[in-house]
């Protein structure tokens, strides 16, 4: 049933016509014999051309610089307070940033998956939106095109694209400085230059930011060596560069070359008590060096036993060359990128030491592509052909290990409901006792140290510290190509077809190595039980004729014992798997030109993401044969989705008004879900799910010199379908992470004072309905609805020679979960990764 709020917001949207894109009144014109300002249309190159937002049948967001200097937007995350329908989250590290649109996206703890909404910089794609992730500088600015962009933008942008544009060389001496400081010790400088090296031929444009902050979460740090120390936890610490270079030898030639780099070295993320049971708090407590306290999300307290740090370098350099020739326009984009990150943390974010990623986590992804277009005009017909080929390597090394309270922890878990009640430290090694009976005796013949049928290692030595993953190692090839074509086709004067085609062929070949240093526990059970100790000791138990409960019992303790950091089937042989897809997707569009200030359009779209493997141990699959270790499939199908879309753009009263609205509704075949078990990683390909709902913008020039208010409305039901494949508990329910309303607003107040004195006032916010965080809809992983404020206050000269502003975001102090999840072995024990509290500072500029 609809509710209160949707059906207000859908009537509000349809009485006061929100509609339109999202721009910057500026520009005046004659209207009813005087002057009346009017909205200036954002050019954008959503076709791969450069055209008017309004002219393209697309639903799409149009964001220019002073609409994203007013509210904040630095990095793709901040692009969410005006932008609708858009989802940006952080989790473990900021380098696992993800984007959605229209309640599709890619969870991203995991970079065997590929992000389902696009990030290109200048062109040039990001392979994760976490790549993506950084201070972006000086931005031109963004596109937000929502739904599949199969044809143009065909690498992974099943769910839509973040297309950015920053500023780019002229020819003409100019510069910015810039320096920001607020609270939580945050300080921002940065400077650019830009200018002609040989007059009309060659110019330059360069680029440098620094930035720091303290951390706006407390992190309780207790390493068992003394007592415990508070920390800054979500701290910045980075700096960038971009230095790019305009050619213009001819008139017939044009080629922009940039490079950039990025380094960041910061303490990233930990995780709050979201919501925790009485249980795992008590065994938490009996282990760890301090109490955990009750959850209190809002009170922005973390802790851990482990060192946390993220180290990331970025950098790039690609070439755009525009070449005249007499058939069209030639274009090719020529581009290499390296991202490399390592990391270390706490992954039980409690008290007690329980596990943690070692040194020897790290993400090395090196990739280049070359991309060739060709343009033209040829009567009433505008048409494109091009082709695409990337080359991807990754590399990716895990070291999860178990801390020093792990066996503990967990012996206590085992025999919980003894004496005392919260079960025996040496709990590990009494269950291993239990079990003795049901090992097979040729499987210990010449075992040392066996008591009885099976290997029990001594109290505090079953699972000792450091134990666990010695090192995996990834290594992913993707090789890419594509032959795309894109072509608008004017039938009469009012009634245009777009039509475009896209054929993608993608192979991925993934080699993994395993090595693991397994704890005395687990090893006991691989050798008395085989490879898959699980199985065998379910076998045997099951041989023994011992009760239901019991059987089931013992298979969750032996699983426990041997979680998958802790198992060998894997170590001697690794893997080497290959796969290949292929898919033709496209679009077909429609667009009638009612009169000059107004458009309407129906279309069908196809987005195609390849499959791909899950860079994650797994276990579970049937024995081989002739190796007898597990042999996984890790591999997931390609992620395709069908859009249809049917919407209107207009300008309306002199253009003083644009109104845009669209109804679409999207089919998803194997959706890509990547949830976390409180233990592991696993991707599922989901058969169904659907997508539906209604898009509206707006820009209104008032009345009111220097008045402007801008926004939008989004309703998006997405869902899963109802197939029995499909879990239980997710059946025909919201997908995580999409509310089902989101409602933006932007006011921008600018007039001037005295002189040449200006004075500016800004204001956006954003709601969002209520909301699962948990890939698994855990009912406790919930988010309430909740409302962002973002403000801005200051002055400055009318030449740009100076300002000064004032601003603060999250206003009201909102705490809220960017997603909340099960941590770590603890089964009714909830932590979250929190969204940034309220924050505040002053910024000085200077252009010239």
């Amino acid at each position: 049933m609809m509710s209160k709020f949707t059906r207000a917001a859908l009537y509000a949207a349809a009485s006061t016509l929100v509609l339109g894109s999202a721009a910057q009144a500026q520009v005046f014109e004659q209207v009813g014999g005087g002057e009346r300002r009017t909205i200036d249309v954002i050019t954008v190159t959503a076709q791969q051309r450069e055209e008017s937002a309004q002219d393209v049948p697309l639903s799409i967001g149009a964001y220019d610089t002073d609409a994203l200097q007013n509210a904040g937007v630095a990095d793709i995350k901040d692009l969410i307070s005006i932008a609708p329908g858009l989802m940006v989250t952080s989790t473990q590290s900021e380098t696992i940033t993800t984007a959605r649109i229209r309640g599709i996206g890619t969870v991203g703890d995991n970079f065997g998956l590929e992000s389902s909404v696009g990030v290109y910089i200048d062109g040039v794609f990001r392979s994760r939106n976490g790549v993506g992730f950084g201070d972006l500088g000086e931005i031109e600015r963004i596109e937000v095109l929502r739904g599949p962009q199969g044809t143009l933008f065909g690498k992974n942008t099943s769910a839509g694209v973040l297309n950015v544009v920053t500023a780019a060389p002229e020819f003409e001496h100019g510069g910015a400085l810039e320096a920001t400081l607020g609270d939580y010790g945050y300080s921002r400088f940065s400077g650019s230059l830009t200018g002609p090296l040989i007059e009309d031929v060659l110019a330059f444009r360069l680029f440098a930011a620094k930035g720091e902050r303290d951390g706006f979460q407390q992190l309780i740090y207790d390493d068992g060596n003394g007592p415990a120390e508070v920390r800054d936890s979500e701290t910045q610490d980075y700096y960038t560069f971009r230095a790019q270079a305009l050619w213009t030898p001819s008139e017939a030639v044009e080629g922009r070359i940039i490079y950039d780099y990025s380094n960041r070295d910061e303490l990233c993320c930990s995780a709050v008590q979201w919501d925790y049971a009485a249980a795992p708090a008590a065994f938490v407590g009996a282990v760890g060096g301090q109490v955990m306290q009750p959850a209190d999300p809002g009170a922005r307290v973390s802790y851990a036993n482990r060192e946390y740090q993220q180290d990331v370098e970025d950098q790039g350099l690609s070439a755009e060359f525009d070449i005249e020739m007499p058939i069209g326009t030639l274009t090719s984009v020529t581009a290499w990128r390296q991202w490399e990150n390592s990391r270390t943390q706490d992954i039980d974010y409690s008290t007690a030491d329980i596990a943690y990623r070692a040194d020897g986590n790290f993400t090395d992804l090196e990739r280049f592509s070359q991309e060739v277009r060709l343009t033209g005009i040829w009567g009433d017909l505008d048409w494109l052909v091009g082709g695409f080929v990337s080359h991807e390597e990754l590399e990716l090394g895990d070291a999860i290990r178990f801390g020093d309270d792990w066996e503990a922890y967990l012996g206590r878990l085992l025999t919980a409901g003894s004496v005392p009640p919260l079960g025996t430290p040496a709990g590990v090694s009494a269950t291993l006792q239990a079990m003795q009976g049901l090992a097979p005796v040729a499987a210990l013949i010449g075992v040392p140290g066996a008591q009885g049928f099976l290997p029990i290692p001594a109290p505090g030595s079953a699972i000792p510290e450091g134990t666990g993953v010695a090192q995996d190692l990834y290594e992913q090839t993707a090789e890419s190509w594509a032959i795309f074509t894109h072509n608008t086709y004017r039938l009469t004067d009012n009634l245009s077809l777009t039509a475009g085609l896209r054929y993608t062929h993608e192979t991925k070949n993934v080699f993994a190595t395993f090595n693991t240093n397994s704890p005395a526990a687990c090893g006991a059970l691989e050798t008395a039980f085989g490879p898959d100790p699980v199985a065998g000791v379910i076998a045997a138990a099951t041989a023994a004729g011992l009760p239901a409960a019991t059987i089931s019992g013992l298979g969750t303790a032996a699983g426990n014992i041997c979680l998958p950091y802790a198992r060998t089937a894997l170590d001697a042989n690794g893997y080497d798997r290959e796969r290949t897809d292929e898919q033709v997707s496209g679009t077909i569009r429609l667009t009638y030109d009612f009169s000059d200030d107004f458009m309407g359009y129906v279309g069908y779209s196809r987005g195609f993401k390849a499959g791909g493997f899950n860079l994650d141990r797994a276990f579970g699959g049937p024995l081989d044969p002739v190796t007898g270790y597990t042999d996984v499939d890790s591999g997931f199908a390609p992620e395709i989705i069908d859009a249809y879309e049917v919407g209107f753009k207009s300008q309306l009263f002199g253009n003083v008004l644009q109104l845009n609205a669209n109804a679409f509704y999207q089919e998803v075949e194997d959706f890509q879900l990547n949830t976390f078990t409180g233990i592991s990683f696993v991707v599922n390909s989901i058969e169904s799910v659907t997508s539906y709902g209604l898009e509206v913008d707006f820009a209104y020039a008032t009345p009111i010199d220097g008045l402007d208010i801008s926004g939008g409305y989004a309703y998006v039901n997405a869902e899963y379908g109802d197939e029995t494949s499909i879990a239980a508990n997710l059946r025909g329910k919201q997908i995580s992470l999409s509310p089902e309303n989101f409602l933006t607003a932007q006011v921008i107040y600018e007039r001037p004072l005295w002189g040449n004195v200006w004075g500016l006032a800004s204001l956006d916010a954003r709601y969002v309905s209520d909301y699962n965080t948990g890939s698994d809809l855990d009912p406790e992983k919930q988010q309430d609805a909740f409302t962002l404020l973002n403000a801005r206050v200051g002055l400055n000269h009318a030449d740009g020679a100076w300002s000064i502003e004032a601003w603060g975001r999250n206003l009201t102090d909102e705490a809220y979960a960017q997603v909340a999840f099960d941590q770590f072995a603890q089964s009714g024990g909830f932590g979250a990764f929190m969204g940034a509290p309220r924050t505040w500072g002053v910024t000085l500029r200077t252009e010239w």
